[in-house]
């Protein structure tokens, strides 16, 4: 008896690009790290809540899309074309660990880890400032208030 075939459905073109089920690689670590992790409880946020959250990547500035408008002046007054350019590509776990080790008191100035964020076995200063320093940028903060 000859086997049966399967109906076959009527489709629209195709890309010729077969569909693979996806598979979630989950790259959190299995037990807490502690050149990764300040704390038990920072692995725990990584674990439970931070690990599964998706990253909204930034999007690109482009200047001269503003050059008759405010941002435009704005940006090329105070040196930011840095600051907006492309973004780099952004290493998802380590974002994720950055975010999973920001402590509560980091705006405390009586915590011993003030505006610093443990990351990759070593305190990271976390500020307005260090980021202007990071971009080259000058101390703005009051002309923004």
């Amino acid at each position: 008896m000859p086997r049966s075939k399967k109906p076959t459905q009527v489709a629209g073109p195709s890309s010729g690009k077969r569909k693979t089920p996806s598979k979630k690689n989950s790259k959190q670590p299995v037990t807490y790290d502690d050149n990764k992790f300040e704390t038990e409880t920072a692995w725990l946020v990584y674990k439970n809540d931070t690990s599964i959250q998706n990253i909204i990547t930034e999007r690109r500035v482009v200047i001269s899309n503003f050059v008759n408008e405010l941002l435009g002046q704005v940006i090329t007054r105070n040196q930011w074309k840095t600051f907006v350019a492309t973004p780099r590509v952004a290493y998802v776990e380590i974002v994720k660990e950055f975010y999973a080790n920001i402590h509560d008191d980091i705006d405390n100035p009586d915590h011993p880890k003030y505006r610093q964020v443990y990351m990759r076995g070593q305190y990271i200063p976390f500020s307005p400032l260090a980021i202007l320093r990071y971009y080259g940028l000058d101390n703005t903060e009051s002309d923004i208030f």
